[in-house]
């Protein structure tokens, strides 16, 4: 069970300038079209959670799990998914030009669509 609200974390984005949530769970929120970019997601929990058309340029996904997770439509641009878990998420149509998949699990993730796929 997720740790924090949506209304959490728009509240903490809008104090803060961005989300550091490193090592929070998430799981299972509806966090889709909201603007995480730079955010500092390391290690957290976002199995099952909705990010579908969020703005995540330049965010830190480091070893996050983002099992089942949905990322259809958004903006990856030079996130940090190294040694992430993305089994079965879906990233339909995401954009990733920069983003790091260095040891990225993405086994089963749907990439249909998927606008340049990392270094």
């Amino acid at each position: 069970m997720a740790e924090l609200t949506r209304a959490d974390v728009i509240r903490i984005v809008a104090v803060t300038g961005h989300a550091r949530l490193s090592g929070v769970d998430l799981s299972g929120l509806d966090l889709r079209c909201l603007n995480l970019a730079g955010a500092d997601l390391t290690r957290a929990n976002l199995t099952g959670a909705d990010l579908s058309n969020a703005y995540l340029r330049g965010a830190s996904l480091e070893l996050a799990v983002l099992t089942g997770a949905v990322l259809a439509g958004a903006n990856l641009k030079e996130v940090n998914l190294k040694g992430a878990t993305l089994r079965d998420a879906d990233l339909r149509q995401a954009i990733m030009n920069d983003a790091n998949l260095f040891q990225t699990d993405l086994q089963g993730a749907n990439l249909e669509g998927v606008m340049g796929m990392g270094r």
